[in-house]
């Protein structure tokens, strides 16, 4: 039986079947193991780019005892003006939050994703009991989630289920960003623009970029999280 444990080995078999990965060197290389924790925190992950992702971002973080976090990010470059894949499992025992989504950078409304989406929510209809306890992180960052968000509670008996819904979603996904042709000029220009507009949000509300400015400080924080997630 898989555990979400896995979920990043799961998403390397399903990426290196479609893309070449090359290791990106950090300013702040893995693992670290924050003062502010006495070093019982470890955080640790593997960071990647390709001919059309400026990140592919996983992350791991295990605390004392039962909690552990994976963090999976996806950020296709700019030039092809496309979604970001990002998924979050939260592990405390035999419990799960789990998160898998597919949304805009920038500002959804000149976009038309609908197809996307579609697809993506005929996906997640599929695993209705995974549905049964949908919650929502709430605040100013559930505003960049899609319509087709997967965002549950699952227990550990549940595990094999979402990753079957993972790789369904990184299939989708994975397709779309191979079809890609880049943009030039103006357009991507405002891309570029809207881009910031969905990055402020980011960096001021993602509960994991908060997570990081209280391991390393809201300095340390912001500058880890830039360098892992969005090659700044």
């Amino acid at each position: 039986m898989g555990s979400l444990r896995e979920i990043h080995a799961v998403a390397r078999a399903e990426l290196e079947k479609k893309i070449s990965l090359n290791r990106v060197s950090l300013k702040y290389p893995f693992p670290e193991r924050p003062v502010r924790t006495l070093g019982l925190v470890n955080v640790d992950g593997d960071v990647f780019n390709s001919e059309k992702f400026s990140r592919v971002a996983l992350l791991r973080l295990n605390f004392p005892l039962y909690l552990a976090v994976r963090s999976t990010f996806l950020r296709p470059r700019m030039e092809f003006d496309l979604p970001v894949f990002s998924a979050e499992t939260v592990i405390t025992g035999k419990k799960r939050m789990f998160l898998v989504d597919v949304h805009r950078t920038g500002e959804s409304g000149k976009h038309d994703d609908s197809a996307l989406f579609n697809t993506l929510i005929m996906i997640r209809e599929k695993y209705p009991a995974l549905l049964e306890k949908a919650i929502t992180i709430g605040g100013e960052i559930q505003s960049v989630f899609s319509r087709a968000v997967c965002q549950v509670k699952i227990a550990e008996e549940q595990d094999e289920e979402a990753l079957s819904l993972f790789r369904e979603y990184l299939g989708v996904f994975l397709e779309m960003v191979e079809k890609a042709t880049p943009l030039s000029g103006e357009s991507l220009d405002q891309a570029r623009c809207a881009f910031e507009g969905y990055l402020k949000t980011v960096i001021d509300h993602d509960p994991g970029v908060k997570g990081y400015k209280m391991l390393f400080g809201k300095e340390g924080g912001v500058k880890r999280a830039l360098d892992i997630f969005f090659d700044r």
